[in-house]
């Protein structure tokens, strides 16, 4: 059987996942951790959010099970601890954090352990401290049609007023939410259906006027059939142009329906709830 210890390595290789890439794709939450001295990132990875966060002069600890994930980021130099989150945070000091962030981990989790992360990290957190997820966007078509069902742990999908309920259950007194505009289908899944569902709708919604129908039948040669064509022509005005008009304004109508409709769903693929311990 094969070796599934580094699993979650070999896939995030295989789809082009790096370190810097990571930093990259999170910079836009580093305002949401503005002066958090000591942050732990539980399910880290190969170290993308921990470096981010150390650039910007944040003492950042990563923690993830992969060993491989966990090599990869001490070669780039940063401070990992291989173990699990859950059981680190059981035997994490109360109070010994200003934040936590978990990006991309309680997808991998039944309800009942990410109720029980959500408790503990409010134990480990200092008053005031904050704990951030970031997950799937249950509202983005890119996340059904695309990635959440691309990786093989994912368990659930969580909407963020769920896990905003978690975070007031566990005790934390404020809750945000939001989504990642980083994070738009066009720059994490730019060969998904959505984008193409995009540029078909907007196509068919930007259709010119009507043809002119001397363009559908051009005018022979001859004088005879010159005048056949002119009588064809007055008839196909009258019998063809109008239910041409209509279907192509019936299309053009089509188009900006589907349009509209895709902008509700076209959501960036990230979102986040961040809570505030009182």
């Amino acid at each position: 059987m094969t070796d599934q210890t580094s699993l979650d390595y070999a896939f995030l290789q295989h789809i082009g996942v790096s370190v810097d890439g990571e930093a990259a794709l999170h910079s836009w939450y580093l305002p949401l951790l503005a002066g958090k001295k000591r942050v732990i990132d539980l399910g880290c990875g190969m170290g993308g959010f921990v470096a981010l966060l150390r650039s910007a002069g944040i003492d950042a600890l990563g923690v993830d099970s992969d060993p491989d994930c966990i090599a990869e980021a001490r070669r780039h130099g940063l401070p990992v601890i291989e173990a699990d989150v859950i059981r680190y945070l059981r035997e994490a000091q109360p109070e010994s954090c200003d934040a936590i962030v978990a990006a991309h981990l309680v997808e991998h989790l039944p309800y009942a352990i990410v109720l029980e992360m959500v408790e503990l990290a409010h134990r480990a957190l200092t008053p005031g401290g904050r704990l951030l997820m970031i997950t799937p966007n249950p509202r983005a078509l890119v996340s059904h049609l695309e990635l959440y069902p691309m990786h093989f742990g994912h368990v659930a999908m969580y909407h963020p007023t769920l896990l905003a309920f978690f975070m007031h259950h566990a005790g934390f007194a404020a809750t945000q939410t939001g989504e990642n505009p980083a994070t738009a289908a066009e720059r994490v899944a730019a060969a998904a259906p959505v984008s193409e569902l995009r540029r078909l709708a907007q196509s068919a919604a930007a259709l010119g006027g009507p043809t002119p129908l001397q363009d559908a039948l051009p005018k022979p040669p001859g004088l005879l059939r010159g005048l056949l064509w002119q009588a064809k022509l007055r008839l196909a005005r009258w019998l063809v142009q109008p239910y041409f008009d209509f279907a192509l304004a019936e299309v053009r109508r089509s188009g900006q329906t589907l349009s509209d409709a895709i902008q509700l769903v076209d959501r960036p693929f990230e979102s986040y709830v961040a809570g505030d311990k009182a």
